[in-house]
């Protein structure tokens, strides 16, 4: 599971590129450093529930927020959000 989530990390790192608008850029890199920071404390304490549902949050938020991404990645991220159960 940890390695799982390493990977979800570092592909939405290595993503999402910034382009010539600053903007969406900017967008993309805030949402991706909160998935990181939540992936992280996450990590710690995989049990614990709002947690997870926080790294589901943020990662429906890089779907949402992140004009970036194809419709190709963004289908990526969103099976992975299926993957995570909270329960």
């Amino acid at each position: 599971m940890k390695k799982l989530l390493i990977f979800c990390c570092l592909l939405a790192a290595l993503s999402c590129r910034k382009a010539n608008v600053i903007d969406p850029a900017e967008a993309c890199d805030k949402e991706l450093e909160q998935y990181s920071a939540a992936i992280e404390v996450w990590s710690k304490d995989i049990t614990n529930k709002a947690k997870c549902e926080a790294v589901k949050k943020s990662l429906t938020n890089i779907i949402n927020n992140c004009s970036l991404y194809t419709a190709a990645q963004r289908r990526l991220y969103e099976e992975q959000l299926k993957d995570y159960t909270c329960d």
